[in-house]
């Protein structure tokens, strides 16, 4: 089983789409696990439509991505996980993909894919390859060995799949399907453009 890990923290604007896209996987058996971290706008509304469809944990207070993934990991029932932002969505084809290719590929601790940045109207603007310009969501990794390492660092509010990656250093054995499964959504709101995660260092 693949467990799909959602976590969301004021993107309820975006959330909706996200999850029909999780919830849409063709192909593969799978649960799509949402952590809501305390968000204040109507994400907890439209949560409450998926509610027969996917597992919602609703946090009381905020502990930023890296604890809020680890909650969602801890909870997950899938041997494999993979994250992806509320704010983004992705590929009917990638659980199916991503999961035979870890079951072929026992050397691989995970596997990320390509992915395509769009607007807020979903239109192309460029592909990314994975393997040059990485980013947190779209990897999926063996949940055993994963958590075995310790998971995410929660004290990294920001940047913590970077953290995740040097501290691993050589077990971080990360392979690449050229595939864009994942798109990345670029509008005003992304975390990546806050001065906080500008300020983050690993």
């Amino acid at each position: 089983m693949v467990s799909i890990i959602v976590t969301n923290y004021n993107y309820g604007m975006y959330l909706g789409r996200c999850l029909r896209s999780c919830l849409a996987q063709k192909n593969a058996d799978f649960e799509v696990i949402v952590v809501d971290d305390c968000s204040t706008d109507n994400s907890l509304e439209v949560l409450e439509s998926f509610k027969d469809e996917v597992k919602i944990i609703s946090l009381d207070k905020n502990v930023g991505v890296a604890a809020a993934s680890n909650i969602g990991i801890k909870s997950a029932k899938g041997q494999f996980i993979i994250r992806v932002d509320a704010d983004d969505y992705v590929s009917d084809k990638m659980c199916n993909f991503m999961r035979t290719y870890l079951i072929h590929n026992k050397d691989a601790f995970c596997v990320s894919c390509d992915y395509i940045l769009v607007n807020d109207h979903e239109e192309f603007i460029e592909r990314k390859y994975a393997d040059t310009d990485n980013i947190s969501c779209g990897i999926m990794y063996r949940k055993d060995l994963l958590m075995q390492m310790g998971g995410y660092n929660s004290s990294f509010r920001h940047r913590e799949e970077e953290e995740l990656r040097k501290r691993l250093d050589n077990f971080y054995n990360i392979h690449h399907l050229k595939i864009p499964f994942y798109r990345y959504r670029m509008h005003n709101v992304n975390k990546t453009k806050t001065k906080e995660y500008e300020e983050c260092k690993v």
